[in-house]
């Protein structure tokens, strides 16, 4: 049975959300809005081959469209469990009708199957929606105080009936980043290896993508606890999606690290890190910033845009350049001025 689902049209077109989203982005995001597998709360299961074909693209295209989103914290997606939650619905959907009798037990339902992770973050974004009354009932719910009233009727989809949901929107926004509440604080969980929630899809992404293209093939709980050591020890890489990639890539033995010197030893990554060199010598338009984890931040200079990653010290001749003080060594600042577009 089809289902009807309103999208705002002036809150999507003219959202000051989508001002930097290309007409690929807003066409995915629209889909994803539309989508005929899509829930009551806006979070479900999405396999990217099908949506793909359903908007004509291949999947490649698809999962990099909605990575921009990902960027832009307009989606969430999760590739491992292929789950997508789509952080603009509430801009177009009311969430308190989510709560009626004939709905509740279909929310619970829905909110139950999240990915952990996603848990705190939607919560938050979702009671900032609700008024006082209807967080209660939430939190009741919940914890089981009260049993979900389901109807003996199919389950209608009141939500999707109004497409006037300017005026109720008009000052919210779900980034619950940037907008919290007292009843809501803003909160960044994370998983048992110490990963925030916000990074943790970013970083499944990368894991998966390094051992599709066959340069890792480490166990995934291997990659994510190596991943996470940065993260315990209060220094988080800046793209976190690039260093798992990375790090993925260093736990397996390629033909080129097997003819490198031993690994740097905790001295020698405490002497130089956060210490920024040009790499190689010869080419003044690469840039290295040394991590005590082990890799090192890379940014490359190319048509006067930056383009970014990592890469761990043990690989080609770098460790052994580091070693011989041959490197010439740059400001930090220049390098933060380069990492953050200043030079652009």
């Amino acid at each position: 049975m089809s289902r009807q689902r309103t999208v705002n049209d002036q809150g999507f077109w003219h959202s000051p959300l989508l001002q930097g989203c290309t007409t690929e982005d807003k066409t995915a995001l629209l889909h994803l809005l539309t989508s005929p597998v899509s829930n009551i709360i806006g979070a479900y299961p999405l396999v990217p081959r099908i949506a793909a074909a359903e908007v004509g693209w291949s999947q490649d295209q698809w999962l990099q469209v909605i990575e921009r989103l990902r960027a832009e914290d307009l989606v969430w997606f999760e590739p491992v469990r292929m789950f997508v939650w789509v952080r603009v619905w509430w801009h177009h959907n009311l969430a308190s009708q989510t709560l009626g009798p004939k709905l509740r037990a279909r929310t619970l339902d829905n909110i139950r199957q999240l990915p952990e992770p996603w848990l705190g973050p939607f919560l938050d974004a979702y009671k900032a929606r609700l008024s006082e009354e209807h967080r209660t009932l939430l939190d009741s719910l919940l914890a089981g105080h009260l049993t979900a009233e389901v109807s003996s009727v199919p389950y209608g989809y009141g939500i999707d009936g109004s497409s006037n949901f300017s005026r109720h929107n008009t000052n919210n926004k779900t980034n619950s980043k940037v907008t919290p509440t007292p009843d809501a604080p803003a909160r960044s969980p994370v998983d048992k290896l110490g990963i925030p929630a916000s990074c943790l899809a970013q970083v499944e992404a990368a894991i998966a993508q390094a051992q599709r293209k066959g340069v890792s093939k480490a166990d995934k709980q291997v990659i994510l606890a190596a991943v996470a050591k940065p993260f315990r020890a209060g220094h988080p890489p800046r793209d976190a999606g690039a260093y798992a990639y990375a790090v993925a890539q260093s736990l397996v033995t390629t033909p080129q690290q097997s003819t490198t010197s031993a690994e740097p030893s905790k001295s020698e990554l405490k002497a130089w890190a956060n210490r920024c060199f040009c790499w190689p010598n010869e080419n003044p338009s690469n840039f290295i910033r040394v991590e005590e984890s082990g890799f090192c931040e890379q940014l490359t200079l190319k048509e006067g845009k930056a383009r970014h990653g990592y890469a761990p010290l043990s690989r080609g001749e770098l460790l052994s350049a580091l070693r011989q003080g041959t490197l010439r060594e740059v400001s930090a600042a220049v390098f933060e001025d380069l990492a953050k577009g200043a030079w652009l």
